[in-house]
């Protein structure tokens, strides 16, 4: 008989955890396995990509009222007659502006949880793919037998709430993170769940992004510019105002450099203020989120990753599998990707930066073709065995 899996993710908006949820749905041997999706609101670049294989589960209408518009929200579950979810409604706003005053992250699962009824149906195994609120809607509303949670990032440079964290992690029976540098940190922060902690790393499919790549990119490129690629969210983490300086550095020296970043978020206006102090509008340009990054990413000299942290970066397994020549921060989520030397080039800080990449341009003793011959014969990259060991977690 097949095992009932329900798989618990906020949205399939383009994000790193959105692809390799993807990836797995693609991947996943459906002759053994049922599978359901929960979505907590059904948006996202990603939403077409979907398997056929896979169940998605009707969407929580009370809870895309509330995130609509959570200031509306009060007064469209009063005018429902609906009190109880107009009063966490209100008091999720009132808490909201409480922690905006003193500065805090403030997540407030005791009231969004009112916001969704519980899953009536039991599974085998329940997995929530992604950290805080789906952790939470994981313990609250659904019954399983096996309870798996995905924390993504690094917990001690992300923003969490160790109190909750603390307190539903003890619902679980497995909590996978996607480094081992991520478990550590969870090992030392969470001492008393140090046999919960797994890591399963990022999956990609090269097949996919080779196929995908091969769409046409549509810009024009003079003959002896160099293209820089970096796909991320324009958030802090991702360090796209160290990127704007590098570039900076770069254009000074003469380099005919077009810079070009993939993707949205919330420091676009600040990054197209720098990039405008920086007179770089003609070399650095962000393109806004794409369905389809590989374009850029097949087309470019060199990929440039800048992040402060991370999880176990899918933009960087998609730039290993196009074979492209790789610098990326020092950071110790990155030495576990990328092997210094060897199959790209991790940088210290901006100046150290500005040296790799020049190094690159110049392919000082054929570097970038080493880089490329050792990236193309590398059979790592999609981590296929990390899906037997969610297969193993599932069925324990």
């Amino acid at each position: 008989m097949k095992k009932k899996i329900l798989f618990v993710m906020e949205s399939l908006r383009i994000g790193g955890a959105e692809k390799s949820l993807l990836t797995i749905l693609s991947m996943i041997d459906y002759s053994k396995y049922d599978v359901d999706l929960f979505l907590f609101r059904f948006n996202g670049e990603f939403m077409e990509f979907l398997p056929k294989e896979v169940n998605l589960l009707n969407k929580p209408e009370n809870y895309e009222i509330f995130h609509e518009n959570r200031k509306l929200a009060p007064f469209r579950f009063l005018m429902k007659l609906d009190l109880k979810r107009c009063y966490h409604s209100f008091m999720y706003l009132l808490n909201c502006l409480y922690y905006k005053m003193i500065g805090k992250l403030y997540i407030g699962w005791e009231h969004v949880q009112h916001m969704f009824d519980k899953i009536e149906k039991e599974y085998d195994a329940s997995i929530a793919f992604l950290e805080r609120k789906t952790i939470y809607f994981n313990a609250d509303k659904v019954k399983a037998k096996n309870k798996i949670g995905f924390i993504h990032n690094n917990y001690k440079k992300y923003q969490f709430d160790y109190k909750n964290d603390k307190k539903y992690f003890a619902s679980y029976q497995k909590i996978a993170t996607v480094s081992d540098y991520c478990k550590e940190v969870l090992e030392e922060i969470f001492p008393e769940y140090k046999e919960k902690f797994l890591v399963i790393k990022n999956m990609v499919s090269k097949k996919m992004i080779n196929q995908m790549a091969e769409e046409k990119l549509d810009i024009e490129r003079k003959d002896n510019e160099i293209m820089i690629t970096t796909v991320g969210r324009l958030v802090k983490q991702k360090g796209i105002d160290q990127a704007i300086e590098v570039c900076k550095m770069l254009v000074d020296k003469g380099y005919p450099i077009k810079w070009y970043v993939v993707g949205g978020g919330e420091e676009e206006g600040s990054l197209n203020k720098k990039i405008v102090e920086n007179q770089l509008q003609d070399n650095f340009i962000l393109v806004g989120p794409q369905k389809n990054p590989y374009k850029w990413m097949k087309n470019c000299d060199i990929y440039v990753t800048t992040s402060r942290f991370e999880g176990y970066a899918v933009t960087m397994l998609e730039a290993k599998a196009l074979a492209k020549p790789i610098v990326a921060t020092d950071i110790n989520e990155f030495k576990e990707q990328i092997v210094d030397g060897e199959n790209g080039y991790l940088a210290k800080d901006n100046e150290m930066m500005y040296n790799k990449i020049v190094e690159m341009i110049e392919n000082k003793n054929g570097i970038k073709e080493r880089f490329i011959q050792n990236l193309e014969k590398d059979e790592s990259i999609e981590n296929k065995e990390e899906l037997e060991k969610l297969y193993g977690i599932i069925d324990e």
